[in-house]
């Protein structure tokens, strides 16, 4: 029987034949998103950072330098980032894990200080520190379907469909690398006065952080035309609380709302 079967499979493959190719079966978003934390070292590691801190340069298209950011954030919400705005000036936010502030500049380019809420500070944080936007999915599952597969800045991926039917939410894509299952990127469509805009934010150039494998570029492009964020400093030591103190400005700002608040019981 052996033998028969040996010369059965030495004549198909003399002959060109070949087996079926095997369908390859969609994975679930849970499953994807299971593997992708496994791809970048485990949810184990991930547990271990406590504290994070980044040094990144936002560059033109032309290679122009633009926005120089340091981020620090730390566990129990503490976070400080300061963004200097190369040739203008810097603005900051941050939060001493209580009290969420921002200050940025007005039209007559004065500096303005402004208690924010905890919504406005993840939303800030999540627009440099895409580790955090990836490490949050999780908490989406409800919305998750994955309804294709595409190709995403070149690589194959699995591409999991973000709809919230909620017009307070911006519905996303998220793409997965069907090899490494790696995150490899987000897709957002915007509205326009001239028409839908298609955002694609490219994740690049993985290099090894303690027992993290990371992304150290993030690629921004909006119709074809891209921006580039490059970190050369990425830690996960541990930060000291005093980084996270509120500015004077902020604390007086605390004191006013103190007041108005007493004054209005």
């Amino acid at each position: 029987m052996l033998r028969i079967l040996s010369l059965i499979l030495l004549f198909a493959s003399l002959a060109g034949f070949q087996s079926p190719p095997q369908a390859i079966e969609k994975p679930s978003p849970d499953t994807i998103l299971v593997k992708a934390v496994q791809s970048i070292g485990g949810h184990k590691a991930l547990e271990e950072v406590h504290a994070f801190k980044l040094h990144a340069l936002i560059r033109l298209a032309d290679g122009q330098p633009v926005v120089e950011i340091d981020l620090s954030t730390s566990i129990g919400g503490k976070v400080l980032c300061v963004m200097t705005f190369i040739g203008v000036g810097q603005s900051r936010f941050g939060s001493d894990g209580t009290i969420t502030w921002e200050q940025s500049f007005n039209s007559v380019n004065e500096q303005v200080w402004k208690l924010i809420n905890n919504d406005a500070l993840t939303q800030k944080v999540r627009q440099i520190n895409w580790l955090e936007w990836f490490t949050m999915l999780p908490a989406e599952i409800s919305y998750m379907e994955v309804d294709g597969e595409e190709k995403f800045d070149k690589e194959d991926c699995w591409r999991i469909n973000i709809a919230y039917n909620d017009v307070s939410k911006k519905d996303q894509y998220a793409f997965f690398s069907k090899e490494t299952f790696r995150p490899r990127g987000r897709r957002t469509i915007e509205k326009t006065p001239n028409g839908d805009a298609t955002v694609d934010v490219f994740f690049r150039d993985w290099q090894r952080v303690g027992d993290l494998l990371l992304f150290h570029t993030v690629i921004y492009s909006r119709n074809g035309s891209e921006v580039s964020m490059k970190f050369d400093q990425i830690s996960t030591d541990a930060l000291p609380n005093s980084m996270f103190r509120l500015p004077e400005k902020v604390k007086e700002l605390v004191k006013e709302l103190e007041i108005k608040n007493d004054n209005s019981d």
